[in-house]
């Protein structure tokens, strides 16, 4: 099974890069066969075009609910649609990309779409720092992609 792994996230904007920060430590991991692993500022439609063949997505993302920060959310099937993270208004957030990918890529979409997303604080401020509740989430969130990763 093919697998890619997108971290999605601004880095200078706090605990908007928590997604991003995830791949680089996924990086560092001793990861099963067929799995590829990419950044991505926003989840905007240049991800139809890394996901294009696939069989499975997995999205790590900041997303904001209200619940304790640093809270591992896993998204699957209609509950994906909770993963919309604001972008330029020029751009279609994650759910929407999906969307479109479906009708315009039909099969050549991932069948699997998965959503780690960790609760954050502040994604608005200009800051190279996460708060430290998402910066403790990280090795948790780690935990969670690579039980998906070997199906646990």
């Amino acid at each position: 099974m093919r697998t890619l792994v997108v971290g999605i996230g601004n880095t200078i904007l706090g605990d908007d890069g928590v997604g991003v920060h995830v791949v680089r430590r996924l990086r560092e991991r001793d990861l099963p066969e067929g799995v590829d692993l990419e950044e991505i500022g926003i989840a905007g439609l240049g991800l139809l075009d890394l996901a294009r063949g696939y069989d499975r997505l997995i999205a790590i993302d900041a997303i904001l609910t209200g619940a304790a920060p640093g809270t591992i959310h896993v998204l699957e099937g209609d509950d994906v649609a909770r993963a919309a993270h604001l972008g330029p208004a020029h751009e279609a957030d994650l759910p929407g990309t999906l969307e479109i990918g479906r009708k315009l890529l039909g099969d050549a979409m991932p069948r699997e779409v998965l959503v780690v997303a960790i609760e954050v604080v502040d994604v608005t401020t200009f800051s190279e720092k996460m708060s430290c509740d998402v910066e403790a989430a990280i090795p948790w969130a780690l935990e969670k992609v690579e039980a998906l990763l070997r199906g646990l």
